[in-house]
């Protein structure tokens, strides 16, 4: 057996759709409360808003690797052979941009942080000796309002690789971003990143 782990960040992101008014009032709050937008959307805990478009994917950077060990057939309780570690970026594909998501005029992203294991998947059937690096598929998109790279899938051998969930992650940020799009034509939050365009309002940011 194959487990397969992912070490770096993880983004678990709240994305929501709002109208001029809704910015205004956030604007309007931040300047009489001289609080920041991550701060005044803890306290309401995103309340007020009609609806979210919930997110988690691992982060592609410069720090992050693939881990693979090697097990006995449902075998926890040894070490295993960790026998593959490479930078992920090296790995992954051509990002594609993420369409899964209809902005029309303004847009509100919550973001918290996360650090550890991102991903984690379990292979039977395989081991150090059978395993090939080049059937590996990482499947990878962007979302250019964030201007970053997130794993969507992982593929071996055409199998996609279910995550196990299970939690080895530390929450160390957050970040928080209105944006105005301001593409008139296209009404897809993302359709490629030369045709969307966004206009960042305000953003902030926070270590936990």
């Amino acid at each position: 057996m194959l487990n397969i782990q992912i070490r770096g960040f993880l983004a678990k992101m709240s994305i929501f759709p709002i109208t001029r008014e809704e910015k205004d009032v956030l604007l309007d709050n931040i300047r009489d409360t001289k609080m920041t937008l991550s701060e005044i959307l803890k306290n309401t805990n995103n309340n007020g808003f009609d609806k979210s478009f919930e997110l988690s994917f691992p982060m592609v950077t410069h720090d992050s690797e693939i881990i693979i060990t090697s097990f006995a057939e449902h075998d926890y309780y040894n070490d295993g052979y960790s026998f593959f570690r490479e930078q992920l970026d090296l790995l992954t594909d051509k990002a594609s941009d993420y369409n899964g998501i209809v902005i029309d005029d303004y847009g509100l992203i919550n973001k918290s942080i996360h650090y550890g294991c991102s991903f984690e998947a379990d292979l039977n059937g395989y081991n150090y000796q059978t395993f090939n690096e080049d059937k590996i598929d990482i499947e990878t998109i962007k979302i250019p309002v964030l201007d970053k790279t997130f794993i969507k899938n992982i593929f071996y051998s055409n199998q996609k690789l279910e995550n196990t969930s299970r939690s080895k992650i530390q929450h160390v940020k957050n970040k928080s971003i209105l944006f105005k799009k301001i593409n008139e034509i296209n009404k897809k939050f993302i359709e490629n990143s030369e045709n969307s365009k966004f206009e960042i309002i305000t953003y902030s940011e926070s270590v936990v």
